[in-house]
């Protein structure tokens, strides 16, 4: 951890119920007991990282993964004015996936991501404006109007100086998008430590919705909107992170693939993975 304060309200931390986490003893943000250099970060996020370790293969799912992105864009362009005249940026853009149905909505479109893998395949495949960098680091050309975290900010070491930079980049009005688990959901609660959100170091920071929008008006943003985001999930690879990288039953998931009964997908929505649609203020 490389913090001794937290970075929501300044507060101490304890030992959480949860092994290897720590809570706030006053807001109650939980964050991992755990300290990551550059170079760890980098290879956490290696090419094995989107085949096999954390996904299946991301990109065998773009279809699904596009599909589900569609819907974030939609909710996300509601708020803002005039799109086609703004810049959008996106922190943590992985192959591309997101930015490659914004970019018909936006001026222009850009996205960093520290896997050189991921960057490699959106710039050279989708024909993308993507750089292999941190964002504490890296400087845009232009103004930027959106940023766009989606499932990314409970990576990050320091969420809050991310946040920070946005609005300091940005004009009154400019926005931040992000999603993210809440561990103050009703299931987070009721799986504790085996809530499929818990699994650092992959997963650094763990934000309630008090905390999130607690951290995020800190930074210097206003909330918009708050809510629940469901997603589309191959059944193929929900039983593939279940049975293989979580049971250890390679076996049994085999079995059930050459049944043909993991081709399909569905919709889910467990009122555990947060929203949020917030304006420079």
């Amino acid at each position: 951890m490389t913090y001794a304060k937290c970075m929501v309200c300044g507060g101490s931390y304890r030992e959480s119920k949860i092994p290897g986490l720590l809570t706030c003893l006053i807001c109650g943000f939980v964050t991992a007991n755990v300290s990551l250099s550059a170079e760890q970060l980098r290879r956490l996020y290696s090419a094995s990282y989107f085949n096999g370790e954390e996904y299946k293969n991301y990109v065998s799912e773009r279809a699904l993964i596009e599909k589900q992105f569609r819907i974030r864009l939609k909710r996300l362009v509601r708020y803002v004015e005039d799109p086609a005249a703004k810049q959008l940026l996106e922190i943590g853009c992985a192959y591309g996936f997101f930015l490659s149905v914004a970019r018909d909505s936006f001026r222009a479109v850009e996205g960093l991501d520290i896997s050189e893998d991921a960057i490699r395949y959106a710039r050279e495949e989708l024909g993308l404006a993507v750089h292999a960098a941190d964002f504490l680091k890296f400087e845009p050309a232009g103004r930027v109007d959106v940023v766009c975290l989606w499932d990314t900010i409970e990576h990050l070491e320091r969420p809050d100086l991310y946040l920070e930079k946005a609005a300091c980049m940005m004009q009154c009005g400019g926005l931040v998008a992000l999603t993210t688990g809440d561990i103050g959901s009703l299931v987070a609660r009721f799986r504790g430590v085996r809530w499929r959100q818990i699994h650092p170091p992959t997963h650094l920071q763990y934000f309630s919705r008090t905390t999130l929008l607690r951290l995020l008006e800190k930074c210097g943003f206003r909330v918009r909107y708050c809510g629940y985001d469901g997603m589309y999930r191959s059944v193929d690879t929900m039983a593939y992170i279940i049975l293989n990288l979580k049971n250890r039953q390679p076996s049994l998931y085999s079995l059930l693939k050459r049944s043909g009964f993991l081709k399909w997908d569905l919709y889910l929505n467990l009122y555990d993975i947060l929203f949020v649609v917030a304006e420079r203020a």
